[in-house]
């Protein structure tokens, strides 16, 4: 993965969706993960993430936009999500912010849109800036919960595809 890598994962995604949601193209749950680990800001590689309980994540690198409710359950099963939303400030100066929701994609069942919707839209944002080359910026910027929600919500849309 490289600066444009992001940004190029999110147009496949944008392109890739109808097909995505009918099971007709695959997540490439590889690419996000490398996308995620492209950006620095956890401590481990993205995949160690989705074991990790979600107590453990708590006390050692949440920033606390997630709603982690079951310490003893691995991330994966976790059904808060954090979604990037809009990034403002100024790249050239090293200043630069990230907005979040929290989006429901469990009301009434797990809705696998959501998800989708959720990864292309924060790695759209994200790819927007990672292209200038500044990831150090990025990285200081982003927040974790919402970086994990990018891998979380992946291996979730990935496992509903295979059943």
């Amino acid at each position: 993965m490289d600066q444009y890598g992001v940004s190029e994962l999110a147009d496949w995604l944008e392109a890739k969706t109808q097909a995505l949601l009918e099971n007709n193209e695959q997540l490439p749950l590889e690419r996000i993960a490398a996308a995620v680990d492209y950006l620095n800001v956890l401590a481990q590689p993205a995949v160690h993430y989705l074991e990790m309980h979600q107590g453990q994540y708590d006390k050692e690198e949440s920033d606390h936009k997630l709603n982690l409710l079951a310490d003893d359950l691995p991330l994966r099963e976790l059904e808060d999500r954090i979604m990037v939303n809009h990034v403002d400030g100024s790249i050239v100066n090293d200043e630069i912010n990230f907005t979040y929701n929290h989006e429901p994609v469990f009301e009434g069942g797990y809705q696998p849109k959501k998800d989708l919707n959720l990864i292309k839209y924060g790695l759209e944002v994200i790819g927007a800036v990672a292209t200038s080359g500044h990831l150090a910026t990025i990285t200081a910027a982003l927040s974790k919960d919402a970086v994990v929600t990018l891998i979380v919500a992946a291996n979730r849309f990935a496992s509903q595809q295979s059943k």
